[in-house]
């Protein structure tokens, strides 16, 4: 994939000046249903669903790549006799009476071809290697590609090298493929490929499915205040609830106050949660957690007040 493509350059730019909108003026809170009788909304994870799309970004990447990734590379030899007139065939140097006709074929996702290089005089294959250190400069890692040589030039299987050592083998296998066919003269034909399909799906699934971890990581409150059954519903739950919710429950008429309550931060500065007091004297916070953002949370404490003074 070119990094310089206009059209994914685009699509990313627009992410990002939507999720810089979302995390400057994004609501925590999401208001469901708000009646004279009814005040139901939710507290969501603000900064994680903001970490989670930013990494989503990726997952945008992945399935641009993926779409327009030639995954498929084959490579195609016969062996026809030696009185077969083409332009495209070449002198096997293990038999002299046969011709190896070979072309390399890039092939995109339904199999159909993209591209297509004819190759004479095709006379072995070997293993390119080449190595990489760390950000220390202590670890190397080592990338591999597949190097095809003819009598006049070698050139590269594949452009991209590709790392671990399970591509090794896999790579060390089709080496060894080419090579035996070429020094079998009585093997007519030869294919061997590079499939990149499921390498891509599995990376592309991935990227896509991590945003919703980290936002399903998130801590959802859900507060239904209901005049008519005199409640406060809370449930709290991660994950969207696959896993289950807590509950608690409590009569209005136990509420006497709502506030921000704040406490010093480790960091400096403030931290913040509402609680709701009870006639009891018990304090019930809506989230057990201080975190920042006064504002929201003033919003909150607002929002039920207006709610609870409403005959």
């Amino acid at each position: 994939m070119d990094s310089k493509d206009p059209l994914l350059q685009a699509v990313l730019l627009i992410t990002n000046l939507w999720l810089f909108w979302y995390f400057i003026k994004g609501k925590t809170i999401k208001v469901d249903e708000q009646t004279q009788a009814k005040l139901d909304f939710t507290i969501q994870p603000k900064l994680l669903r903001f970490i989670g799309l930013f990494i989503g970004q990726i997952a945008i990447i992945c399935l641009y790549s993926t779409l327009i990734a030639t995954p498929i590379t084959q490579l195609n030899c016969n062996r026809v006799p030696q009185n077969i007139d083409s332009s495209i065939i070449a002198k096997s140097t293990e038999q002299k009476t046969s011709l190896v006709i070979c072309k390399l074929v890039e092939l995109d996702w339904f199999s159909h071809e993209k591209s297509q290089k004819h190759i004479s005089e095709l006379i072995g294959a070997s293993l390119e290697k080449q190595s990489e250190t760390d950000s220390d400069g202590k670890k190397i890692y080592y990338k591999y590609r597949i190097q095809l040589i003819t009598n006049t030039e070698s050139f590269p299987f594949r452009q991209a090298y590709r790392a671990s050592r399970f591509i090794h083998e896999e790579l060390e296998s089709i080496i060894s493929q080419i090579n035996n066919f070429l020094a079998q003269p009585l093997e007519k034909k030869l294919l061997v490929q590079e499939d990149d399909r499921s390498i891509l799906v599995a990376i592309t699934i991935f990227f896509s499915l991590l945003p919703l971890i980290i936002i399903g990581a998130g801590l959802f409150i859900s507060c239904n205040f209901n005049k008519e059954a005199n409640s406060l519903i809370l449930s709290r739950y991660r994950w969207f609830g696959i896993f289950g919710k807590g509950f608690s429950q409590y009569s209005l008429n136990e509420i006497v106050n709502i506030k921000v309550e704040s406490r010093d931060s480790d960091e400096g500065g403030f931290t913040y949660r509402v609680i709701l007091i009870l006639e009891s004297g018990e304090i019930v916070p809506l989230s057990h957690v201080y975190s920042s953002g006064f504002e929201e949370k003033q919003q909150i404490v607002n929002i039920v007040k207006t709610f609870l003074s409403q005959k």
